[in-house]
């Protein structure tokens, strides 16, 4: 196509879009001269006013450049131009992004995400579908940011939260947010953070690790007590789990050990998640979880009776003296109360003497290896 030729038909489309015997002639040039099809695309493009059409030319005009001509620079240039054009329209911006991925060109893919996230956020508060893409766009700015070779987490913080104001369902934003935290050992700032998460997914494992999670997060915090409470609301997930019966009570037992105040209704519930984990497993853990029980709830009948119990098939029943007298100091009229009279040589009635020394704090055990006796 001659120069004039290329004008007649830029004049035609730009007056009429669907027309396709334009449309088929120009094609049919450019079998012969993709070159100047190219070219001619490209005016198209430029001299069409309605943002829509001329994005859809210049990204016409693209493809030829890259895809017959071989030319990925004319390419990239021009399908930023129907970036330009029109910002809604995804296929240039796709395109233009993934030749960026593919080159490895972070500080260019970045650019081009900050110009189109600049340029739909007035459109998107009016435009649903516009928002949720307006939040894919951050959420992958907030990844190129945090990661290597940009590593400049406080931009991924910015735009992950971008991300979550545009798409509050945004697991994926809101994980990557939280974890941004506490790589900064910000933790107060990624504890609410997980709740926002559960009320997005439904999997009971994964809520079952973001509750563990979080009471990491939270002991971390200085929020020991939260840590507990968490763990309390984890148990309406997996109720029958050794592992989060031995991780509340060891949260509790932390707290009373740490000088936090505890109240009564607590120690029990520790004691007696430590006794039903006593009852679970026998030998060393039947004892150490008895014992643990004692060291939270000290007249605990059910903890004393299995403490003895073990201590003796262990053969390790002097280790009890202490915690016996604490037993009947807290419970002398308990089911056990006549067996520490016994073992502590006090009397029916009256004081009962403390031990030379009282029982040393102890750390709750973990879950045995071991399957449960039946």
């Amino acid at each position: 196509m001659d120069a004039s030729e290329i004008d007649v038909l830029v004049q035609r489309l730009v007056a009429n879009p669907h027309d396709q015997e334009a449309l088929a002639y120009a094609h049919n040039a450019g079998n012969a001269d993709p070159k100047s099809y190219a070219v001619f695309l490209e005016k198209v493009g430029n001299s069409t006013s309605d943002p829509a059409y001329a994005s859809h030319w210049l990204s016409e005009a693209a493809n030829v450049w890259s895809i017959t001509l071989g030319d990925v620079h004319r390419a990239a240039r021009v399908l930023m131009m129907a970036v330009d054009k029109d910002p809604t329209q995804e296929t240039a911006a796709e395109r233009l992004a993934q030749l960026y991925r593919d080159k490895g060109e972070h500080k260019a893919l970045v650019a081009l995400l900050e110009r189109r996230a600049k340029a739909l956020g007035p459109l998107a508060a009016q435009n649903p579908d516009l928002k949720l893409h307006l939040a894919g766009i951050h959420e992958e700015l907030g990844r190129l940011w945090s990661e290597a070779p940009l590593s400049s987490p406080k931009k991924g913080v910015e735009n992950y939260k971008r991300a979550i104001e545009l798409d509050t369902t945004s697991a994926y934003a809101v994980y990557a947010l939280r974890e941004l935290y506490k790589q900064a050992e910000q933790w107060s700032d990624a504890v609410p953070l997980f709740a926002m998460e559960q009320a997005i997914i439904d999997d009971p494992e994964r809520k079952l690790a973001l509750y563990r999670d979080e009471a990491d997060v939270r002991k971390l915090a200085g929020d020991r007590e939260g840590a507990t409470t968490v763990l309390r609301q984890a148990r309406a997930v997996a109720a029958e789990d050794p592992a989060l019966i031995q991780e509340l009570g060891a949260s509790i037992l932390d707290r009373i050990q740490g000088g936090d105040p505890v109240s009564p209704s607590e120690r029990q519930e520790a004691a007696d998640l430590f006794v039903t984990l006593a009852e679970m497993y026998d030998g060393e853990h039947g004892l150490l979880y008895s014992m643990a029980a004692l060291d939270v709830a000290p007249g605990h009948d059910r903890a004393m009776q299995l403490a003895a119990h073990y201590a003796k098939e262990l053969a390790r029943t002097g280790e009890l003296a202490p915690r016996w007298h604490e037993y009947l100091k807290a419970n002398p009229g308990g089911a056990m109360a006549a067996e520490a009279r016994k073992e502590t040589g006090a009397p029916e009635t009256g004081f009962v003497a403390s031990p030379s020394a009282p029982p040393p704090p102890m750390e709750a055990p973990g879950p045995s290896p071991s399957a449960p006796p039946p």
